[in-house]
């Protein structure tokens, strides 16, 4: 079981924006007028009609994508996308990169450290100069103080800032200027993808319109689970995001990609590559994908990432980033088991999770992560791979018809165990 638990400082921090951020996504569900319960029915819908025919829906969306000029790259495991990735960068020397945790999925600070790679959301840059790992997919330092991370800039880049939001938000634009002005490689992920070729990217800052626009090629990373069928159903997806994730109505920006930037301005002759970038490519990932369809998880590859299952759950706020893997929380667990291994979702904290169901209360696609955790478990139990707690647990019931062992009236018993 783990015991590495968050200090009651981080704890503090974290409560502090979760709550905050709970007060929020209420009160602009009420402002829209919104029914919740009815309108993460409509998303589930769209994900449920989606893997109805996603098969045929993925080699459409790829036909159209390459339609319209974006190369595709499909990836079946970690390794084949950091080849793919390391052939597409082979001639890169600055690299600026928007927060995507497909990226972080098959390590790509790893698979580019020959290389200058910039991280540009304010959070994300923040932890990479740290050297941390980030703490939430959405707000990745958000159990930082403007104190902290005054100090880090301090002693990382050399440049005393003073310890607030805007001042540290105005040193972070201006020291990223620069980045983008000389990047020649953008990397993103994608929020959806529609299987009419178009990829939406959906963002608050301006920095994804950036590293998508101003370098010359733009590499973008992400899971096929992030097809739907249509523009119309990519919109629902948008607004479901920003609300769960954010806890406001719409995004500051909304990109739809649908090629390389182009012009016909002089006598209708089609240039490539006009204002925007030259070169866009979409590295599809499968890595374990097929393998969690097959074995009937179908669910927990719905999940639009806005991060909110983690925001309330109290295994995550003992553990921060101990309880995940490359992504956080149950999801990140779930998917271990099918991207590496079964021993590996049980090290991410399998056996930490309560079942408690706040997930799923939070999941505005109404997944069922502790339901999907038990059948992990499962066949965590059948490979004989599960904690020495429950296998002293299973042992007691056996021998004495409890989990605790034996029982002394009116004394505590030695060890006692939970779930």
């Amino acid at each position: 079981m783990q015991t590495d638990f968050l200090s009651p400082e981080i704890k503090k921090n974290i409560w502090k924006v979760v709550l905050e951020y709970k007060a929020k996504r209420e009160k602009v569900l009420a402002d829209l007028g919104f029914d919740e319960n009815k309108f993460k029915d409509e998303v589930r819908e769209i994900k449920e009609r989606t893997f109805r025919d996603i098969k045929n829906l993925r080699q459409k969306t790829i036909a159209n994508l390459e339609k319209n000029g974006i190369k595709v790259f499909e990836a079946k495991d970690a390794k084949d996308a950091e080849r793919i990735i390391k052939d597409l960068t082979a001639t890169s020397k600055l690299i600026v990169k928007a927060k995507t945790t497909a990226a972080d999925e098959i390590g790509i600070d790893e698979i580019l450290k020959d290389k200058e790679l910039v991280s540009t959301d304010l959070g994300d840059f923040i932890m990479s100069i740290a050297g941390e790992q980030d703490m939430h997919p959405v707000s990745p330092a958000y159990h930082l103080t403007p104190e902290e991370i005054s100090e880090i800039i301090k002693n990382k880049l050399g440049e005393t800032v003073t310890p607030t939001a805007k001042d540290i938000a105005t040193f972070v634009r201006g020291y990223l200027r620069g980045k983008f002005k000389e990047a020649d490689t953008g990397i993103s992920g994608a929020n959806v993808i529609t299987s009419d070729g178009r990829i939406v990217l959906l963002e608050n800052e301006g920095n994804i319109s950036l590293v998508s626009r101003l370098p010359d090629k733009h590499i973008i990373i992400a899971g096929w689970e992030k097809i739907v069928p249509t523009i119309e159903d990519a919109m629902k997806i948008v607004r479901a995001t920003t609300v769960w994730a954010s806890g406001v109505d719409w995004p500051v920006y909304v990109s739809i990609i649908s090629g390389p930037s182009k012009t016909a301005d002089i006598q209708k002759q089609l240039i490539i590559g006009a204002q925007g970038a030259k070169e866009v490519y979409l590295v599809l990932l499968d890595n374990g994908r097929d393998k969690i369809l097959e074995e009937g998880l179908e669910e927990l590859l719905y999940c639009i990432n806005c991060g909110a299952c983690i925001n309330l759950c109290p295994a995550y706020h003992q553990l921060g980033t101990k309880y995940g893997d490359k992504y956080l929380g149950s999801k990140g667990i779930i998917m271990s088991a099918f991207m590496v291994n079964l021993l590996r979702a049980k090290d991410s904290g399998c056996y930490s999770c309560t079942l408690c169901g706040a997930c799923r209360e939070n999941c505005p696609v109404k997944i069922d992560l502790p339901e999907l955790m038990k059948k992990v478990r499962e066949k965590i139990n059948k490979e004989n791979l599960e904690t020495d707690e429950n296998k002293k647990m299973i042992a007691n019931i056996r021998k004495f018809g409890n989990p605790f062992g034996e029982m002394e009236e009116g004394k505590t018993p030695k060890e006692l165990y939970c779930c």
